[in-house]
Order: C-alpha cells, then structure tokens, then sequence
C-alpha cells in the first residue's frame, strides 16, 4: 500500500467520523437559580445580650440570593412579651416577611394557638395572616373561620365566615 493511499483512507475515516457522528450535549449543572448554601438536619440559635432570642431548626433548607427556604420548619421567636412558635412544612423567608406553607401551627405562650394551610407573617408589624380555613384555640375557646388576620403585637383578630364556640365561666 502506497502512502497516498493511506493518507487518503485515513482523510475519508476523519471525514465519515465528521459528518456521521454528533457530539453529545450533557448539560453538568440544572439551568435557573443555583443556591448558595444548603443545610441539612439543622438548629440556629440567634443569641442577644438577654439570651437566646431566636431557635430555628429544619430538615433542609437553601440560601439564595434574596431569601431561605427550609422544610419541616419549625422556628421560636422570643419576642419582648411572648414566645411564639410556627411550624410548617414548607418556609420562605424573604426579610421581613416568612410565608409558611403546608400543615401550618402556630402557638403563643399565652393559650393562642391555631392551624392552617398557609400564612404569611410580617416580623416589622407583627401581622400573621392566613389564606383559606383555619381553626383558632384559646383554652376551651375554638374559632373556625377563613382568612384570619392576627396581629401578634397587639393581640387583635379578624377573620370571615367564623364559626366559634364560647365557654364562659360561671360566677357563684
């Protein structure tokens, strides 16, 4: 075999890989937003000159840009005259607002405690407000209703269509 032939097999090999063959596109990270950092199992305590004023724990959660999302939230805020407590499902904290999605519980040191499918929270107004159904306690008080507005800081209530039951204590 001559070299020219040899060049010329090998030139139509190089030539037939060219057009035949296609390169394969693998895409290495997901497109959208990537985030910055991702915990798993955790607890936070936010510490104060008073003590600790903040616990949040979680089973996962994600730090972006703007905001954090956790699963299986569950976050206690010692504020200056309650201690409050939320869990949820799901959480955004998108500063000052938490939205708290899925199998919603809030309670007060004071007796108030209610559940819900979704609520968003305002921490500079101290406004907690809920979107659908909701079950308020407080003792042997039981409120239904939808749409609850509670403002946490000055302990007043609004909702629609409520339905409660009242237990008033006898006076001898």
């Amino acid at each position: 075999m001559s070299v020219t032939t040899f060049y010329l097999m090998i030139g139509a090999l190089l030539a037939s890989v060219f057009l035949f063959f296609k390169p394969i596109k693998v895409d290495i990270a997901e497109t959208g937003e990537l985030a910055q950092i991702e915990l798993d199992r955790f607890v936070v305590h936010e510490v104060v000159p008073a003590g600790v004023k903040t616990i949040l724990a979680g089973a996962h959660a994600k730090r972006f840009e703007d905001r954090y999302e956790v699963q299986e939230l569950n976050l206690t805020d010692r504020s200056e005259t309650h201690v409050e407590n939320m869990q949820a499902k799901s959480g955004i904290y998108r500063e000052p607002l938490i939205s708290l999605r899925d199998d919603v519980r809030y309670a007060r040191d004071d007796g108030i405690t209610f559940e819900t499918d979704s609520a968003d929270y305002n921490q500079t107004s101290g406004e907690m407000k809920t979107n659908g159904p909701f079950v308020l306690w407080q003792a042997h008080d039981r409120i239904d209703g939808t749409d609850l507005v509670y403002n946490t800081k000055t302990g007043e209530v609004a909702a629609r269509r409520i339905i409660g039951n009242y237990f008033m204590k006898d006076e001898k």
